[in-house]
């Protein structure tokens, strides 16, 4: 479900940490952000410049955002010698694409790193400018199963205590190792998905058809269905902003805003310029990555079949994308992200 939050948006609206909002024209945050995070880089000429990607996934995007990077470095004259780029994700990412797409740029350097980014990836005191988009709402683990849904927002209280303890626990790990990994003067540049100031995101509604969907198959059991729980978590602005954190790893906030960005698929659809099949097939396409990466965890944690699997997955996303069609919520879909830019003291 990265691709929910870094593919198919556009920027709309921006609020600060100081709760002021401003309307802005269809720019690119990420870029804004990489060229601030750029601005405040101040590492001596003698270290080699390495750049990391945390939660590159399949690719496409993480390699733009390196060569923005890289473009940006080149502008400011900070960039001393070919760059040695890090792309990190687990070791169940579909690697052979990555790689594949590394080839076909061939524009600089690139190792692949795979481990979680929870973990200890890198030698301390080695990395000059770290990346992470869209990746930080995943949890290292599912906390607990969520009674009668899949997603956290439809969790009781309990439930979304212990999804909120997890994510503060991954937060402070992500962070711990970063700051080790940063060299003095490096800059970590962070857009973690997060929630507006009602605790809101607007994919909800198709969050809630999906586990209805999961309902309906007769082939799954009722105990398949309680261990289908996607361990997402969206944090909140204020989530992100941990003062006493930042200290403690020697890391100085430069700069935090909460970003809005709305749907582009829907504008297209509501304007005619897309078709209800390709509306509906895009959808799924979008929703699908991470949501059925839990709900095949939960088929295995049965031990099913690969066969058995396959199968009910297909048949799942198969009705996903009928429902959406007939389901239609056309109403503002709107995401948020918090872009937060740290420098290594």
């Amino acid at each position: 479900v990265r691709r929910l939050f870094s593919l198919l948006l556009c920027g709309c609206s921006r609020q600060k940490h100081k709760k002021q909002i401003a309307q802005i024209t269809l720019d690119d945050p990420r870029r804004t952000f990489i060229y601030s995070g750029i601005d405040a880089l101040n590492i001596t000429n003698s270290t080699p410049l390495i750049i990391a990607d945390f939660g590159s996934s399949h690719g496409q995007n993480s390699i733009q955002t390196m060569k923005i990077i890289i473009e940006y470095l080149s502008t400011t004259n900070k960039l001393r010698a070919s760059p040695l780029i890090i792309h990190n994700d687990l070791p169940t990412n579909d690697w052979t694409r990555l790689f594949q797409l590394l080839i076909n740029d061939n524009s600089y350097r690139g190792l692949a790193n795979g481990c979680s980014f929870y973990e200890e990836c890198l030698p301390r005191n080695c990395l000059s400018i770290g990346f992470s988009s869209a990746s930080l709402h995943f949890l290292s683990k599912k906390p607990c199963n969520i009674n009668n849904h899949c997603y956290v927002h439809f969790a009781n209280e309990n439930e979304r205590e212990i999804f909120k303890y997890q994510s503060k626990i991954d937060f402070n790990l992500f962070i711990k190792y970063r700051s080790q990994e940063l060299q003095s003067g490096g800059v970590l540049i962070l857009n973690i998905p997060c929630v507006n100031e009602n605790g809101e995101m607007g994919f909800n509604f198709y969050f809630d058809l999906i586990y209805k969907c999961a309902q309906s198959l007769t082939s799954l059991t009722s105990q398949e269905l309680r261990d289908f729980t996607i361990p997402f978590y969206l944090r909140s602005l204020s989530e992100c902003i941990d003062s006493e954190l930042f200290n403690r790893c020697s890391l100085t906030l430069i700069k935090d805003e909460l970003v809005c960005l709305k749907s582009l698929i829907f504008d297209q659809y509501r304007h005619g310029q897309i078709g209800l099949d390709y509306f509906a097939k895009s959808l799924t396409m979008l929703m699908r990555p991470g949501t059925d990466l839990a709900f095949q965890q939960a088929l295995q944690t049965n031990r099913r079949s690969s066969q058995d699997i396959e199968y009910i997955s297909t048949q799942l996303w198969s009705l996903f994308e009928e429902k959406v069609k007939t389901e239609l919520y056309l109403d503002d879909i709107n995401t948020y992200a918090t872009y937060l830019i740290l420098k290594k003291k």
